[in-house]
């Protein structure tokens, strides 16, 4: 979006001035504004103002909020501010200062792994993740090392801005045409984020001016791109290329990567350290239904979308309603003859205000022209995504007596329930088949794009009985019915315990992950890093999703802690690094435990957050901010280093 329709009328006294301004502190987020505010100008009036905790997402999550009747006195000082009314700004504040404004921020007390984590997310220095030498090396020294990035994604993306950033000479190989991950492969109708774009961004980038709220899978794609190339990092990029296989050397404390283009011509090349950032869905799931290979009509995974089929006026399945068939849902049932939703297992589903939204000029301008609230405003959003945490953990006090897993997560339970009642309204038979009996948070919880709206509409079938086979002419449900199509879509997910997926690694001794994770399936420490394999690190590995929080954020801060890990072996002139094996276990043994005192592994949760063998490889138990300050900083004595 171009900024420079971004301005409110000229003049200081104009009453349409006045107006434009006034209407955007009105659209503002109250306590992002109470603090950009408070941080300007140093008002005590607008720290002592009285918070209420608002319900958002359909009451999922609460937000910090200034109450109703603080509102006036809060967006008159805004105005006048705005109006250049304010007098001289403040200095840039102290550490102390903004501990102290955290604090302000929140109607309920705070930790320090809290606060530690806040600074970081608050973003008001320039580069807040950054890595620095403690004794660089020589060039001709530096110039010898050189690093694999496996993966063009987000984490690709984070990881060559902060390889750059130090100077460490790097290669990103990515297996398709442009960087995106996800988002380059997944261009069906409606793909889009469910997180807010002001989290769901880089906090190195400041102000970019998001179109959306929630950002459309071009706009995101458009937003990856600027930020690759604004900080030079296209040319660290190979496309067209994927990594087969990787084997560890301990002579020369290096690894020989074989290579294969999409032509099929394989080549070698060697680094000294790996760095994955292939992610968590980057295998897609394809369901083994008797007869696939029989039908007759197109059939295709969401991830492979044939945008030369044209489904306007035909005969549609699509199996799952996860979150990819759940967005793509009413884009087919707008413009398809039949369409037909096959449902395993119905999930939570929360409506998101505003998801669809552009965002207007008058907050753009605002963020141009109020200083911080951009900064506030995204920090309101992280803050915000923390409150789900609460509904996740067992209260065992509370199952003594009631239902459920705790108060909150039966409060939750209430609000989502009551949301979906709302929008079926009397169709009882619908209503159902759509209420989960699992509790809220033991799967992922899903944006509404309309779906349950689209499931009122005549052409619109849902289906809970499992299917038997495919036909060649459409499937047959367990109950024996045939429903015709003409197309089947496949929203069937991917396949995400398959870590690192397809590279062959080999690494010391000659271990392969095939037997490293025989026993209860993929394991790390801390998501990164894991014994038996030097000098090999992941973003986003096993374990490694946090509970709350921006992806963006933490693909800063794994590549912030894989580079620490890096610089500090390169500053000690060694050739290698490599997890202790005590302290991978110990780390997972409290994995293990902390993990019981969670919903995840429940009978009737899980979804794919839990692995082949019941256990729960995907998600972290820890609460963001104590994983945060896990990660904030490598403790290299927990590394062999040689």
């Amino acid at each position: 979006m171009s900024t420079t329709a971004l301005r409110a009328p000229e003049s200081t006294a104009s009453p349409d001035r006045e107006a434009f301004i006034r209407k955007a502190v009105e659209l503002a987020n109250s306590n992002a504004l109470r603090l950009a505010l408070y941080q300007a100008t140093g008002d005590s009036e607008l720290a002592a103002m009285r918070l209420v905790l608002v319900p958002v997402r359909s009451g999922a999550q609460l937000q910090n909020s200034v109450a109703d009747e603080e509102l006036p006195k809060l967006r008159d000082k805004a105005v006048k501010f705005l109006l250049g009314e304010q007098g001289p700004e403040l200095k840039p504040p102290s550490e102390a200062q903004v501990r102290a404004m955290l604090k302000i921020f929140n109607s309920q007390p705070v930790s320090e792994n809290y606060i530690r984590f806040g600074i970081e997310e608050l973003a008001l220095d320039e580069f807040p993740r950054d890595v620095h030498w403690r004794n660089k090396p020589a060039p001709e020294v530096l110039k010898k090392i050189k690093i694999l990035v496996i993966g063009g994604g987000i984490s690709g993306v984070a990881a060559s801005i902060q390889l750059t950033r130090l100077g460490i000479t790097h290669r990103v190989i990515e297996r398709q045409a442009d960087i995106g991950g996800t988002w380059q492969r997944n261009t069906y109708p409606e793909a889009r984020v469910d997180t807010s774009s002001y989290m769901y961004q880089f906090k190195f980038e400041k102000r970019y001016p998001w179109g959306e709220f929630f950002a459309s899978r071009a706009e995101t794609k458009k937003y990856l791109k600027h930020v690759a190339e604004k900080h030079e990092v296209l040319p660290n990029f190979t496309f067209d290329t994927e990594v087969v296989a990787a084997k560890w050397h301990e002579g020369s404390g290096s690894w020989t990567v074989t290579l294969r283009r999409t032509d099929g011509t394989e080549s070698e090349d060697t680094a000294n350290f790996l760095i994955s950032g292939s992610g968590l869905f980057a295998t897609p799931s394809v369901p083994d239904i008797e007869g696939a290979q029989d039908f007759q009509g197109r059939m295709f995974h969401t991830s492979s979308w044939d945008h030369g089929f044209d489904f306007k006026g035909k005969r549609v399945a699509l199996i799952g309603t996860g979150s990819s068939g759940t967005q793509l849902m009413p884009a087919l049932a707008r413009d398809t003859a039949q369409l037909t939703v096959y449902q395993r297992t119905p999930n939570w589903i929360t409506g998101v205000e505003g998801y669809r939204a552009k965002v207007p000029e008058e907050t753009q301008w605002l963020f141009k022209n109020m200083p911080n609230y951009w900064n506030w405003y995204c920090y309101s959003s992280y803050d915000t995504s923390l409150q789900l945490q609460n509904t996740q953990v067992y209260d065992h006090e509370w199952r003594k007596t009631q239902p459920g897993v705790s108060e909150s997560n039966e409060r939750l339970r209430a609000a989502l329930t009551q949301y979906i009642r709302s929008k079926l309204g009397d169709r009882e038979d619908l209503i159902k088949k759509c209420i989960p009996t699992y509790a809220p948070m033991g799967r992922r919880l899903v944006v509404d794009n309309g779906f349950y709206e689209s499931l009122l509409r005549p052409n619109v079938e849902l289906v809970t009985d499992g299917i038997a086979r495919i036909t060649p002419h459409g499937i047959v449900s367990s109950d024996g019915s045939e429903r015709r199509s003409d197309l089947i879509v496949l929203a069937a997910g991917y396949k995400v315990s398959k870590y690192l997926h397809p590279v062959q690694y080999e690494g010391r001794d000659g271990i392969t992950l095939d037997r490293a994770w025989a026993k209860d399936g993929a394991r790390s420490y801390l998501g990164i890093a894991m014994a038996g394999f030097p000098n090999l690190f992941m973003m986003y590995g096993p374990n490694g999703q946090p509970r709350s929080g921006g992806f963006y954020s933490w693909a800063e801060i794994w590549a912030r802690y894989i580079a620490v890990v890096i610089v500090r072996t390169i500053e000690r002139g060694a050739r290698s690094v490599e997890i202790k094996r005590d302290v991978f276990d110990e780390y997972n043994d409290r994995l293990d435990v902390a993990t019981k005192e969670i919903l995840w592994e429940t009978e009737g949760a899980g979804g794919y957050f839990n692995n082949e063998f019941g256990r729960s490889a995907i998600n972290l138990p820890f609460r963001t901010e104590d994983y945060h300050a896990m990660v904030v900083e490598p403790n290299m004595d927990d590394y062999d280093i040689g």
